[in-house]
């Protein structure tokens, strides 16, 4: 633990570790996890990042200075978004607070008041302990690496402290903005269900912040709703609502199953991604989700292009007839990308869904991704086909994909892991005997074999650890087993550093 923890120091001193600054997000523990990271970040430096903030945004990007400020539901962090409020009121900013709210509700106040700065105080699926702020300087963008990059050089070298305010910053509490988000959701969907029959619906959002607003939206729209763990809880004494956690995924398909719904939702801790299980209760990656409603809005007349980020399936690229542009994973990356190129939408594989107007406003955000696919599974229930999840799904061909495993790796040393990763497959030219016909490095590698199967390995943006995910398109899935097999030699041969991680045996 940082020695300036739990010392007058604490009350005196910024405390901002440099590694707080990530890719695209600013993420920072700031209660002891009991897990051994040390904490990173007290409230003298959550002014001090605020007051840097608010010069950055006005002085360097010319974004001016008004800014809208949101938080998440845990037990620090109105006293966090407090704190840096403060330091963004003695840099001049005018401030637009809407308290407790969802990621996407907090982007939604940028178009609702016509707003272009957003600081969201959120550690999203980060367990307990951790907080940061998601910053955006424009509507339906957040920053990316050279945002972060000259924030964080400006911020850690302290050029905000010396100079002078040309007026102070004001202060707004806008006590409408759940009620507002919810029912222009509400509004902007309703049109679209009109006449369709509903289905049932399983809602886990792990007592995060969503559960405030997920099933007011689906109940409004005529959805009957199977509730799971949606009253908020700072604690989390279920799991982590994180839509890429087995545990939490698992908790939905037992709540469909014992229902008989149609299909489950989970939503992750700020509500901007989505997990899906069908309505046999297996789990779906949310790559394979939105291939699905990719081909619904093909066949409704889009045309795309679709953007996907480097962990989706590469059946986008034979399922749809419309361009398929990658990105580096990352909502930031995504998001970009998808206004970069006019994209109908863009899908992460991690559950960040993009949709573009008419049906959403450019960012990510997993009410609209729940209404899209329940808009595509009433439409095929009013023609009487089988139009359940199960059913869309397996009209795919089948591949077997592996779980998002993230072993441990530091801050300090996980690119330089990857790197010597990549340095010992790019001199192979098979994997899992099958020969390698495509090397990605977009982001991390992306080893990708003759019969479409493919491994992907890269740095965490935002935690400490590695992302290794395969596909393999076998009849059985030894493909996958073998891919892992030859990781480990990987690992073990280049003597990397890493934590442990799960045989695929194990899921």
């Amino acid at each position: 633990m940082n020695d300036t923890y739990n010392s007058d120091r604490y009350f005196r001193e910024a405390l901002m570790a440099a590694t707080g600054f990530r890719e695209y997000d600013a993420r920072w523990v700031i209660e002891p996890t009991g897990d051994g990271t040390p904490v990173g970040l007290n409230y003298v430096g959550v002014r001090t990042l605020g007051l840097h903030l608010g010069r950055f945004l006005a002085d360097r990007l010319d974004a001016g200075r008004r800014i809208v400020v949101g938080h998440d539901f845990r037990s620090y962090s109105e006293n966090v978004k407090n704190a840096l409020v403060v330091g963004l009121l003695q840099s001049g900013m005018d401030v637009v607070d809407i308290g407790l709210t969802t990621t996407p509700g907090a982007y939604h106040a940028q178009f609702a008041r016509d707003i272009p700065c957003v600081a969201m105080v959120t550690a999203s699926h980060n367990e307990n302990g951790w907080t940061g702020v998601k910053i955006g300087h424009r509507k339906a963008s957040t920053f990316g690496p050279a945002e972060m990059r000259d924030f964080a050089s400006y911020t850690l070298e302290g050029r905000a402290e010396d100079t002078k305010n040309s007026h102070a910053g004001s202060y707004t509490f806008d006590a409408d903005a759940r009620d507002h988000y919810i029912d222009s959701l509400v509004e902007s969907w309703t049109e679209r269900f009109r006449g369709l029959p509903r289905i049932k619906v399983a809602v886990e959002t792990g007592n995060g912040t969503a559960g405030l607003f997920a099933p007011q939206v689906l109940e409004k729209l005529g959805f009957e709703i199977v509730p799971g763990n949606v009253e908020p809880d700072w604690t989390f004494p279920h799991f982590n609502p994180n839509p890429e956690s087995v545990p939490f995924l698992r908790s939905v398909e037992s709540l469909v199953a014992g229902s008989g719904a149609d299909v489950g939702l989970c939503f992750d801790g700020d509500g901007d991604r989505l997990g899906v299980i069908d309505d046999r209760g297996n789990l779906v990656f949310a790559d394979r989700v939105g291939l699905v409603i990719a081909k619904f809005l093909e066949e409704r007349g889009s045309s795309g292009p679709f953007v996907i980020d480097v962990k989706s399936t590469s059946l986008y690229e034979s399922e749809l007839t419309s361009d398929v542009v990658w990105a580096k994973t990352g909502h930031s990356y995504v998001k970009a990308k998808v206004a970069e190129v006019g994209a109908v939408a863009g899908f992460e594989r991690s559950g960040h869904f993009f949709f573009s107007e008419p049906l959403g406003h450019g960012y990510d955000d997993a009410c609209v991704a729940a209404l899209a696919l329940l808009w595509m599974l009433c439409s095929a229930k009013a023609t009487d086909e089988d139009g359940s999840l199960s059913h869309k799904l397996a009209a795919l061909p089948r591949s077997f994909s592996s779980p998002n495993r993230q072993p441990y790796a530091s801050d300090e040393t996980k690119y330089t892991v990857v790197d010597k990763l990549a340095a010992y497959f790019e001199q192979r030219e098979s994997l899992a005997g099958k020969r390698i016909t495509n090397i990605r490095r977009i982001n991390g590698i992306r080893l990708e074999l003759e019969d479409r199967s493919w491994l992907l390995i890269r740095a965490s943006s935002n935690s400490p650890n590695l992302v290794i995910i395969a596909e393999a398109f076998d009849h059985d899935g030894t493909v996958l087993k073998l891919i892992d097999a030859e990781v480990r030699a990987a690992v073990s041969e280049t003597g990397v550093d890493i934590g442990r991680f799960d045989s695929l045996a194990e899921y």
